[in-house]
């Protein structure tokens, strides 16, 4: 971790920015915001090591976030994507990128982007389009844009390699990027190949133009009681919460509270409260699950309150816009192309569908301690009271009361310890398991079980039994104020972009291919053979191929042709 004890450790250092690589600036209603986020020191632009979460919000000219993501880091860099929807007006946006560890700066510090959003359909109160056309002529600034597009940035040490600058409709465009210095060749970079045209557009900032920037780190005083100081994800997400007692008599320190994170994957951990009954859970692998249950594992758990702890606020009423520019008539054609070619794209959206990353499935956390029992294999019985006789014969249930309890018998151990084991259907923790003594069995894929005490965290149980069920819809009826089921943010899963392919002429022949945005890769692979390489589709124009990032040492690459493709139909 980049930090820097001073005095007494009384100082430390917050060393990390986040840099962000958008596909555009300016999105038309219908298309997708592409975006690589690299977490990077402030200092030197290397990776930083500290966050291993970053979040990316989409802030409208309301100082409103309509839109907010988690993404999880691996090796310092995350990606994400946002389609602009129609509910969204015309006018300015700011993407903003940050880690919680960088909420401890001024909002002022946190990585911004301005972002135009153009919505074609969407109509005032008088019944005009809200885009305000006028006569104006398009303003020099975004003329000039177009123009300092047309010329390409270069670098010494990075190489964009094309086959010829000039294409026809769906040809393959054989682009290899390279280098021979080895620092670079080891680094983060993403590629965008995307349409020009004339409607109005902010520059965006380059990792070269980022990196040149001077950036100090921030120390944060721990001393000082009035600086609340906002802890980094260092090991994964976190999810905190406090605990409060009913009877203000009851102990709220070391009590046992439990997180379920449910599904194929499943995690299950216990951590113990604080002297002021305070609770933070590190989840260090990616989990996608939506479903996440908060519960206080303890005797007298009714007794209790449990709450969870909401994201940081942050407060974005400082940021300044420009105003909204009227757009000119100018744009007229070139708006009407981009809005067409958005929704005949989205029209075939299913054929050309992007793939979500399959995620390796997770191995249970008890692995491979268990003793697996394949329902499949046994004769299926419809209760569990049945199945525990006849096949998990090690499992036996206790009434206490109006709850069942299952215990594992240990026969190394004479009598029984008295305590029930550790119960989890999909990963779900059940405090009683009434709700399984009515669940039918053939909904059960297998059954594992441990004998012997056992422990997570900071708490034991004597033995675990856990169910998987084949469609992970087991529902507990579990209730009370010491269970919570809060809504938190999950990071969005990794995609693999879809490349289109037209490696013979019949392929998707007669599917219209209307991609302004030809090509979008976040992981650049240098001296690949065909990481690189794109098709052309059926629209004519001139194409900017930009790919930034920033090499194993911190030097930012930025780089920047011009390719045109002409309409093969007119020849």
């Amino acid at each position: 971790m980049s930090t820097q004890f001073v005095g007494a450790q009384q100082t430390i250092s917050l060393d990390e920015t986040v840099f962000i690589h958008s596909n555009a600036t300016t999105f038309v209603s219908g298309e997708t915001l592409l975006y690589k986020i690299y977490c990077l020191k402030s200092t030197d632009k290397t990776p930083s090591n500290i966050s291993k979460v970053a979040y990316v919000e989409l802030v409208d000219n309301n100082k409103k976030s309509v839109f907010k993501t988690k993404i999880s880091l691996e090796n310092s860099v995350g990606q994400g994507d946002y389609f602009i929807a129609t509910t969204l007006k015309t006018g300015n946006y700011k993407l903003i990128g940050y880690t919680n560890w960088m909420l401890n700066k001024p909002v002022s510090e946190l990585f911004q982007l301005d972002i135009n959003i153009v919505n074609p359909y969407k109509i005032t109160e008088k019944g005009t389009s809200e885009n305000t056309l006028t006569s104006n002529a398009v303003n020099s600034s975004n003329s000039s844009e177009t123009a300092s597009n047309q010329s390409s940035i270069t670098n010494e040490n990075v190489k964009l390699n094309l086959n010829k600058k000039t294409f026809s409709n769906r040809e393959l465009v054989d682009l290899k990027i390279e280098t021979s210095n080895a620092v670079f060749a080891d680094g983060n970079y993403s590629l965008s190949v995307r349409k020009l045209d004339n409607i109005p557009t902010k520059s965006q900032i380059s990792a070269t133009d980022f990196a040149t920037k001077s950036s100090y780190p921030a120390l944060l005083d721990l001393q000082n009681k009035d600086q609340k100081i906002i802890l980094p994800e260092l090991r994964g997400e976190t999810i905190s919460g406090k605990i409060t007692a009913q009877n203000g008599s009851d102990k709220i320190a070391d009590i046992s509270v439990g997180l379920s994170l449910p599904g194929k994957s499943f995690a299950f951990k216990v951590v113990k409260t604080d002297a002021e009954g305070n609770f933070i859970f590190n989840i260090n692998k990616t989990y996608y699950t939506p479903d996440i249950i908060v519960q206080i594992i303890d005797e007298k758990a009714i007794n209790y309150n449990l709450t969870i702890n909401n994201a940081p606020e942050i407060d974005y009423s400082k940021l300044s816009y420009e105003q909204n520019a009227n757009l000119s008539y100018v744009i007229k054609e070139s708006l009407l192309d981009r809005s067409v070619s958005s929704q005949v794209e989205n029209a075939y959206y299913h054929k050309k569908v992007d793939n979500i990353e399959k995620t390796p499935t997770l191995e249970t956390f008890y692995y491979p301690l268990g003793k697996e029992y394949v329902l499949d294999d046994f004769t299926r019985f419809k209760t569990l009271k049945e199945t525990m006789t006849e096949v998990a014969t090690e499992v036996y249930h206790k009434q206490v009361g109006d709850k069942t309890y299952l215990h594992v018998n240990d026969p190394s151990v004479f009598p029984q310890l008295p305590d029930a084991a550790l119960v989890l259907v999909d990963g779900l923790y059940l405090e009683n398991q009434n709700d399984l003594m009515i669940y039918n069995m053939k909904n059960v894929y297998k059954i594992d079980v441990i004998i012997g005490r056992y422990y997570v965290g900071s708490k034991s149980f004597n033995g675990l039994v856990s169910f998987t069920t084949f469609d992970k819809d087991f529902k507990s009826t579990q209730k009370g104020n010491f269970i919570a089921k809060p809504t938190i943010l999950r990071p969005q899963p990794k995609k693999l972009y879809n490349k289109i392919e037209y490696t013979n002429s019949s392929d998707n022949a007669r599917i219209p291919d209307f991609r302004n945005q030809l090509f979008w890769n976040p992981e650049v692979a240098l001296n690949s053979n065909n990481n690189n390489s794109f098709y052309t589709s059926d629209i004519s124009g001139t194409f900017e191929v930009r790919l930034e990032g920033f090499a194993k040492n911190g030097s930012p690459v930025s780089l920047k042709e011009i390719i045109e493709i002409k309409d093969s139909t007119s020849n």
